[in-house]
């Protein structure tokens, strides 16, 4: 069965937001960010959403999210690194979408959330490290469930996306079209991305 979208998923710090745009933007995909979605649905910025309504909401919001976005077709989905990722969610990501993980060394996730402090509503900005390296501890079972996983802690998102690009022309994965886009499909997106300029 063709996959309908690629999901990223991965503990906070790992470029899973850049990557996607990137990988969208190259290959011409739909781009859909969860935290961005909360975020414009919600009108608020998802700490502050945390902060007010609380995880229980939170999570609901974001399975709501995961319940559309997961049926899209030619997109890029970030997931949002907030919470590791569950049976359940993996299931309805899964089902229809190439699922890759990022992930980093404990000292680049922590340079990174770093930079962004009051950002991410779950992290505990009083311990950073130790925070890190208990997230990566519970996404570790994921990294073989997922199709494909990547190590971003030497790599820019644009290298992230290019790596994407080969694994999906090297196992010969193909993806239902958006129904309204007529004649687009190119089966080759590692050259979709030639003469594309990387961010910097």
């Amino acid at each position: 069965m063709k996959k309908r979208n690629i999901v990223l998923i991965g503990p906070m710090g790992t470029g899973k937001s850049r990557a996607a745009r990137i990988l969208a933007d190259g290959l011409g995909f739909q781009l859909a960010d969860t935290d961005r979605i909360i975020k414009h649905e919600t009108g608020m910025k998802i700490a502050t959403y945390y902060k007010l309504n609380g995880e229980k909401a939170f999570r609901k919001k974001e399975t709501e999210i995961i319940n559309r976005v997961r049926y899209y077709h030619e997109a890029v989905i970030a997931m949002g690194g907030n919470f590791p990722m569950t049976e359940k969610r993996f299931q309805l990501l899964s089902e229809y979408g190439i699922v890759i993980l990022l992930y980093a060394r404990p000292f680049r996730l922590v340079e990174r959330v770093n930079k962004s402090i009051g950002k991410r509503p779950t992290m505990d900005y009083k311990n950073t490290e130790k925070y890190v390296k208990y997230m990566l501890k519970l996404w570790h079972p994921w990294k073989k469930r997922s199709d494909f996983a990547i190590n971003t802690t030497l790599g820019h998102p644009a290298k992230t996306a290019l790596d994407i690009a080969r694994y999906l022309d090297r196992e010969k994965i193909q993806f239902e079209k958006r129904h309204y886009k007529k004649n687009y499909h190119k089966k080759n997106y590692y050259k979709k991305f030639n003469g594309f300029k990387k961010e910097g």
